[in-house]
């Protein structure tokens, strides 16, 4: 079993974090999307993971370099953003003609991959999208036989008045037999989407794989990567693995708190961060390299890499040089 972890977009509605790093390599009470997902695949018994890099694809490379992972993960740059489609058609040889997971790097998800994986597999469908119920994403029209009939608005109209078309939410998690992209050209940008409804035309539908409760997080804005963290704190311990969850304070052990730091809310302070006497802070998460100077207050605060740090601030994004 393989796996594609998609890394390339640009992270737009992460701005300005997704300046410094890559959203994949945000870090979340200390730990990478990256790194959750590709523990998550080797619990699972995944052999090893392409991770397709656009957007500051050089942190990806140094990061894939420094990690001791425990599969092999191999990085491959896009020539030009080539979208979900053309970036599955760029990996393909990684697959060897065989069927494929694919993880949308910026979501959280507690899943049975190798189940998931043999089941779509037995079913013989082109590709299984994992579904579940999620109002505020409710945008994929699913029949009665599970079969996937339509996304977004075309989905929603659909539905409307027809009940044996159920709304469900797509996961980022799907899993494909290789063939269906091989129409497709490499290096030309085209998205999964446009190769699933072409499908559904052609009678030959992807099937959704519904599970209604499953823990789901997505972490595309300021506001949702906040949440996260905030909610793994209150987590049970060993909850999600190797996130951190049931601690409200998480530091690194390279990193120097005095003590008489005040700390309030959930705090996660990164690697080599400095912090000064007689601080306080309170809902902060302090990336690498920080150093928040003696007397400073932060309230409600992320402070990406490197950022150094004095007086009061609050509700900040701070990012780049001195704040």
């Amino acid at each position: 079993m393989r796996a594609i972890i998609l890394s390339a977009g640009l992270g737009t509605r992460l701005r300005p974090l997704t300046y410094v790093r890559p959203k994949v390599l945000v870090p979340v009470m200390g730990t990478t999307m990256l790194d959750y997902w590709v523990w998550q695949l080797y619990e699972a018994g995944f052999e090893s993971a392409v991770v397709n890099a656009f957007h500051l694809k050089e942190k990806l490379v140094a990061t894939a370099e420094e990690r001791a992972w425990p599969i092999p993960v191999e990085i491959r740059s896009e020539p030009v953003l080539l979208g979900t489609g053309g970036g599955l058609r760029n990996v393909l040889d990684f697959f060897r003609g065989e069927p494929f997971a694919v993880i949308n790097g910026d979501t959280v998800c507690k899943v049975p991959l190798r189940e998931l994986f043999h089941r779509h597999v037995r079913s013989g469908a082109p590709a299984t999208l994992l579904m579940h119920d999620h109002p505020a994403f409710n945008n994929v029209a699913v029949g009665a036989e599970g079969e996937v009939l339509a996304f977004g608005r075309e989905a929603l109209a659909l539905a409307g008045g027809r009940s044996e078309v159920a709304l469900r939410a797509f996961t980022g998690i799907h899993f494909i037999q290789p063939d269906i992209l091989e129409h497709l050209h490499k290096g030309v940008p085209e998205e999964i989407l446009t190769v699933y409804r072409k499908l559904i035309a052609e009678g030959t539908p992807p099937l959704a794989d519904y599970h209604p409760d499953l823990f789901w997080r997505e972490m595309g804005t300021l506001q949702s990567y906040t949440d996260l963290n905030r909610e793994l704190s209150r987590l049970p311990h060993a909850f999600l693995h190797p996130f951190v969850t049931g601690e409200s304070v998480w530091v690194h052990p390279d990193s120097h708190l005095p003590p008489n730091v005040r700390l309030e809310g959930c705090v996660a302070v990164g690697r080599g961060c400095t912090i000064g006497a007689d601080v306080e802070m309170e809902d902060v998460i302090l990336w690498d390299g920080v150093e928040v100077e003696a007397d400073s207050a932060l309230h409600h605060c992320i402070v990406a890499d490197g950022v150094k740090v004095r007086g009061s601030h609050a509700h900040e994004t701070l990012v780049g040089g001195s704040a």
